[in-house]
């Protein structure tokens, strides 16, 4: 009778930490536009598998790919709705959230992508922190790569851009400021007008990095590219801080280091992406054209960084950001 008591018990406390075990997973809903099939959807699947194994299945991330939880500004609505806890963002997205962490995209600010990462490192922290104060835990950056101008016509100027029809993404401060600044008048669109507008003759100039420009087929109605690009693009993966505070401080932990890792991978991998598709888009007949007057497209982005201050970021942000260019710069220029 005593065994079979104990073997009841030992079934009975087995029941009730396998009930435990299921009751503690943690069901991450994650959206992008991103389209199923892309690298940076598969990144996120490779998350996926990462966090359920590291932390025995109590973490486990749904992922909505290919925009079919809504464009940026709808799953931030369904964010605050509770329908999505996570979400990979532009720029557009997130500055909805924080719009200080556009200073980030201002054009003519980086060279190069050690420039980037320098910067991105040196104020993660503090991006981390403010995101926290609008509720909200940035797990990780996740680039989208430089952007260039491309064009139906030849731009060596801004006093080219003038009798151009360029699209500017509709609600994107820094994108209308930057054109106008450049003597072009923007026409506001959404991402998926876009190429109907360059079809129909709507829109005859846009801007993205490579790997856009030729996912949303844009390479095939334009002549030229510029060799310098615009700006640099930053990603941001965000997630609803009180999901966040709900898990434990281990998985807490967890989250925090597979998406910064598999997001540092995807850089590399997006970096070289963009890479092939300008390959691909010169060898589509579209032609690289250097600035014929860099000094005034560079200017231009001076007068937008300045006008953009204080109303979408703070100048001592701005100041702090051109401060850390300039330490890596001269750090660069020592033997």
């Amino acid at each position: 009778m005593r065994s079979a008591w104990l073997r009841r018990s030992v079934l009975m406390l087995g029941c009730l930490a396998f009930a435990s075990s299921v009751c503690a997973q943690t069901r991450i809903k994650f959206a992008t536009i991103a389209p199923k099939g892309t690298s940076p959807v598969k990144a996120m699947e490779k998350l996926t598998a990462g966090l359920k194994e590291r932390s025995n299945g109590q973490l486990q991330l749904k992922v909505y790919p290919g925009a079919v939880a809504g464009d940026e500004l709808e799953v931030l609505r369904k964010i605050k709705m509770g329908q999505i806890h996570a979400a990979g963002f532009t720029g557009v997205g997130f500055g909805e959230i924080l719009p200080e962490v556009r200073v980030l995209d201002v054009p003519f600010l980086f060279s190069s992508y050690e420039e980037v990462d320098f910067v991105h490192e040196a104020l993660f922290a503090h991006f981390a922190e403010r995101f926290q104060e609008q509720g909200f835990v940035l797990l990780a950056w996740a680039e989208v790569g430089f952007v260039h101008l491309y064009s139906k016509r030849r731009i060596g100027k801004p006093a080219d851009m003038r009798s151009l029809k360029p699209w500017s993404w509709a609600g994107d401060p820094i994108a209308e400021a930057t054109l106008k600044h450049l003597g072009a008048t923007p026409i506001a669109l959404p991402v998926t007008d876009v190429l109907t507008g360059l079809q129909t003759g709507m829109v005859d100039t846009v801007y993205a990095h490579p790997v856009g420009c030729v996912g949303l087929q844009w390479f095939t109605k334009v002549s030229t590219m510029s060799q310098i690009p615009l700006t640099h693009s930053t990603g941001a993966v965000l997630i609803k801080k009180s999901v966040f505070d709900s898990l434990k401080p281990q998985l807490q932990g967890i989250l925090l280091d597979e998406t910064q890792k598999e997001m540092a991978r995807l850089t590399e991998i997006t970096r070289k992406e963009n890479e092939e598709a300008v390959v691909q888009i010169e060898g589509a007949g579209v032609k690289s054209v250097p600035f014929s007057d860099k000094e005034a497209f560079l200017e231009a982005g001076r007068k937008t960084r300045d006008a953009l201050t204080d109303s979408v970021y703070p100048k001592e942000l701005l100041d702090r950001v051109m401060g850390l260019l300039q330490e890596f710069r001269d750090k660069e220029k020592q033997p």
